[in-house]
């Protein structure tokens, strides 16, 4: 049985690189920028999180696009609109001017999640859901893995602004090759009858799903999991923008590195953490039985995934310099854990299929509600204190309260009408 599915895979992981590149290139030149305009912690830290206040309001009406016009189309125009974007990043005048490409930025990105969730749904069997989304996703800590090092390079031996440009550019070229190439599975001639045939069997778990036009925001609202869902993956992506933010500008002004080692730092939880969320949701789809995963035992994943992120808390006592590298990995590494999770978890409990743009937005929602105010946050904190101590406290105890709201709420599957006495308890 041939694999060329994992072709439409890899332009999606190349997809989350290039996004992530994106979004860490604020960060790596977040000091160049504060210098050059003068801003303090507290206006780089709206800076830095700009970009999300468009995302969220984008978020849902990106999934109904997505349910409506398919998710191959809204990605090319979703990554050309964020790409020309970053550009004008660097053509920026001052901080206004800056901040509206940024906010561009936002509206770009914002379907970004449910593309990747809608598609492997669309072109994934149910078997190899959890492991697809993890590698896919891991993109998101490659790209700020293998790009930060080059890109602090590029900004110290140009410009901060030329560095924009560049990673706009790139962009741009993903478009090109993904409109030649990707349709959905029942058009694409590239792809093998055979394998054709076992997606289009096996994608919705072997089993028959709903095919009426679904039960929309309102219904997805009224489920305990779609909630639970949303406000675990909030507490995971508070931490993975804390440190995707901060991390670099905590290494210049805590750690005393320079602009170009903190790069380099940089790169190192996030290369492991790609590693660790691959191998522990490819772990998760080898050990739960088809139906453990259709009763949503994948939460076990995202539960565990959210203590250990929690560990982010013990970086305040670390004294080296490599010891404090070590433990970011752990809650960069299964923060995005947790989100992969969240994602395959999500589509295990979807019973309407019209309803999984939706359903995928609203995860995304939850979380990067959270996420956006992370930045911010924190440098209010660092304003306040002169220290990221309690920002890193905070981010590792909302891990916690994470945890606890996956095992209480997620239980229940999405599209199907819930028993009176579940809607009132909120458990199975």
């Amino acid at each position: 049985m041939t694999r060329r599915r994992f072709w439409v895979y890899f332009l999606l992981f190349l997809l989350e690189c290039i996004c992530y590149i994106d979004r860490v290139n604020m960060s790596l030149a977040g000091h160049s920028v504060a210098v050059a305009y003068g801003l303090s912690p507290v206006a780089l830290g709206y800076l830095f999180s700009s970009f999300l206040w468009v995302y969220v309001l984008m978020m849902l009406p990106g999934g109904r696009l997505v349910d409506a016009f398919g998710m191959h189309r809204v990605a090319a125009a979703a990554v050309a609109i964020w790409s020309v974007a970053q550009a004008l990043t660097g053509a920026a005048t001052g901080f206004v001017t800056m901040l509206l490409a940024r906010l561009g930025l936002g509206v770009g990105e914002a379907p970004q999640f449910p593309v990747v969730c809608q598609s492997v749904r669309d072109w994934g069997p149910y078997t190899e859901r959890g492991w697809a989304i993890a590698a896919i996703s891991s993109g998101t800590m490659a790209g700020p893995a293998l790009a930060s090092p080059a890109i602090a390079w590029l900004i110290q031996a140009t410009s901060w602004r030329w560095s924009f440009v560049v990673t706009g550019g790139i962009g741009l070229l993903w478009v090109g090759v993904w409109m030649a190439l990707v349709s959905t599975p029942e058009r694409t001639s590239w792809l093998p009858q055979p394998e054709r045939e076992r997606i289009l069997a096996e994608r919705h778990a072997g089993e028959p799903a709903s095919q009426g036009p679904g039960i929309g925001y309102l219904g997805l609202i009224r489920s305990p999991s779609m909630w639970g869902l949303a406000i675990s993956q909030g507490c995971a992506v508070y931490s993975l923008y804390l440190y995707l933010a901060w991390l670099p500008s905590y290494l210049v002004t805590a750690r005393h590195l320079s602009i170009a080692n903190s790069g380099l730092f940089t790169a190192v939880p996030f290369a492991a953490g790609a590693v660790i969320m691959i191998a522990t949701n490819w772990i998760g789809d080898r050990l739960l039985s088809h139906g453990a995963l259709r009763s949503g035992r994948r939460r076990m994943v995202a539960m565990l995934s959210l203590i250990l992120t929690a560990a982010g808390m013990l970086i305040p006592l670390a004294q080296s310099l490599w010891l404090v590298v070590l433990l970011t990995i752990l809650p960069v590494g299964f923060s995005n854990t947790t989100s992969a999770a969240n994602g395959a978890l999500t589509s295990d409990l979807l019973r309407s299929p019209a309803d999984s743009g939706r359903a995928f937005a609203f995860l995304v929602l939850g979380g990067n509600v959270f996420g956006l105010l992370a930045p911010i946050i924190t440098g209010y904190i660092v304003a306040a204190t002169g220290s990221f101590n309690s920002a890193f406290i905070l981010a590792g105890a909302l891990a916690l309260v994470g945890a606890a709201v996956s095992a209480l709420l997620t239980h229940h599957t999405l599209g199907e009408a819930l028993p009176a006495r579940a809607l009132r308890t909120g458990s199975a």
